[in-house]
């Protein structure tokens, strides 16, 4: 299996709340995995409506140029998000991936990316994408999952003026739970995103209670340097972020 070497990551906010618009991805040979994704926790409107007021349109790609050329692809891959009030489109490069996730194979979930070679993380903005599923059948237990998002939920909610942190938004891909949804998350560097993520807080008492008891089946995160760049996200550029 061709697994990618660079994503996309592209956002757009509304000032009204509105069901998510597909996305045409027709033609687009080097596109492994693309989706739009609604901020459905945000707007309080259930997953399964895809109403929001943040929208995400995820790409993983072979190479950089083909991520490239999708960006420039939005106009026609998504032309319903030229009504937002702001937008922000980037190409992005993994330095570190673990876990597995389903979006390149709903069948068989396995690791998103090839171990990057870069021990030490890049200095400057990055983003962080991270991942939950469920194997889906008649042994689903709703429960769990019910119990996972009410700890991301709370994750959320306890990421208020975190130092280092620009934005967080969480996204459900068409079909709730058939594609594993995901949090994205903008930071000034890799120290504050790691110190979030590992230091005391409600971050780690959810870490600390998965390891215990998983809710979730898999669970992958992705952490990427931003290597290029349009627009801004809540009025800043990432050379800005968390200042």
């Amino acid at each position: 299996m061709t697994r990618p070497s660079f994503v996309s990551v592209q956002l757009a906010r509304f000032d009204a709340i509105r069901p998510a618009g597909d996305a045409d991805t027709t033609g687009l040979d080097d596109l492994l995995f693309g989706g739009v994704g609604a901020d459905c926790r945000a707007s309080g409107a259930d997953p399964a409506s895809r109403e929001a007021f943040v929208f995400l349109l995820l790409g993983l790609h072979a190479t950089e140029a083909g991520a490239r050329a999708f960006v420039a692809a939005r106009p026609s891959v998504a032309p319903w998000w030229d009504g937002a009030r702001e937008t922000w489109a980037s190409v992005l490069q993994p330095f570190r991936h673990h876990g597995t996730a389903n979006h390149l194979d709903r069948a068989a979930p396995g690791p998103l990316f090839d171990a990057p070679a870069e021990a030490v993380a890049p200095p400057g903005p990055m983003v962080s994408i991270t991942s939950a599923g469920w194997d889906l059948g008649p042994a689903l237990d709703m429960e769990r999952v019910r119990t996972f998002s009410l700890g991301v939920g709370a994750v959320r909610a306890g990421m208020t003026s975190v130092p280092g942190l620009h934005a967080q938004q969480s996204f459900f891909f068409p079909g709730v739970i058939e594609f594993d949804p995901v949090t994205v998350t903008l930071w000034r560097d890799f120290d504050a995103m790691r110190q979030f993520a590992y230091g005391p807080g409600t971050h780690r008492l959810q870490l600390d209670r998965h390891r215990r008891a998983p809710n979730a089946d898999r669970s992958s995160f992705t952490r990427c340097r931003v290597v290029e760049s349009a627009g801004t996200w809540y009025g800043r550029r990432p050379e800005a972020w968390g200042h």
